[in-house]
């Protein structure tokens, strides 16, 4: 969650910094009123530039790092995430390459680098808007104060432990604490509060987190409710 937030800000800045080149450029390019040197505006617009560049290097090694560590894992709107992000980077070389070594063909630079701010703002919303929304839609749980007894869960642990690797080891270590994407899950059921929701540690609220979780975990409801019980199973062992 620490990474995600971090990442988000970042990519905050990075919009910012994304905006302030284009409207340099369109007030350089727009306006004849100018009350600013235009050596001024130029070299705004490049530093801005370099900060947007620097700043999509530092959030891609974020993002590559996450997708290698979810494997097959990743969701339609990571993939989507990440495509966009692909094309993005293809268009700011390409716009590159024209500034610095193709400057017969400067007349499209501007119509690029305003077709890297709104790739730029797609892929962050899919990413840190997205983070955030989750983030203001949460409404804290009360905490249950019933019985952290578990009720005994119909499942195979042994299968659910080939579909905790195949589901979550990329974002909960299993035999420890230590949080990795997500918080660790070692000995979670044998704790009083659930990470996150606070609601009590119970098979039932494990359940209940699984099938509409929280933040930017995403649901399992779609798996069949055999294999959440084996999963169930596997988590009580922990």
């Amino acid at each position: 969650m620490v990474t995600l937030l971090f990442k988000s800000i970042l990519g905050l800045i990075l919009l910012l910094a994304g905006f302030l080149a284009v409207l340099s450029m369109l007030t350089l390019m727009g306006r004849s009123d100018l009350k600013i040197s235009t050596n001024f505006l130029r070299r705004f617009h490049r530093a801005s530039g370099f900060v947007f560049s620097i700043l999509l290097l530092i959030i891609s090694y974020f993002c590559i790092k996450h997708w290698i560590m979810a494997g097959d894992n990743l969701s339609t709107r990571a993939i989507f995430h990440g495509v966009l992000a692909l094309v993005l980077f293809a268009v700011l070389l390409i716009k590159i390459l024209i500034v610095q070594f193709y400057k017969q063909l400067n007349r499209f630079a501007p119509a690029l680098g305003i077709t890297v701010f709104c790739m730029a703002f797609v892929v962050f919303s899919l990413s840190g808007g997205y983070y955030f929304l989750r983030t203001l839609c949460v409404k804290p749980e009360p905490v249950e104060t019933s019985s952290l007894t578990s009720p005994l869960i119909q499942g195979n642990a042994e299968r659910g432990a080939s579909l905790f690797q195949r589901h979550c080891s990329s974002c909960h270590f299993a035999d420890s604490e230590e949080r990795n994407i997500g918080p660790g899950l070692k000995g979670l059921l044998k704790k009083g509060k659930l990470p996150h929701s606070g609601r009590a540690a119970t098979i039932e609220n494990v359940k209940q987190k699984l099938l509409r979780p929280i933040l930017t975990m995403p649901s399992f409801a779609k798996l069949p409710m055999q294999d959440l019980d084996d999963l169930l199973a596997f988590l009580e062992t922990l």
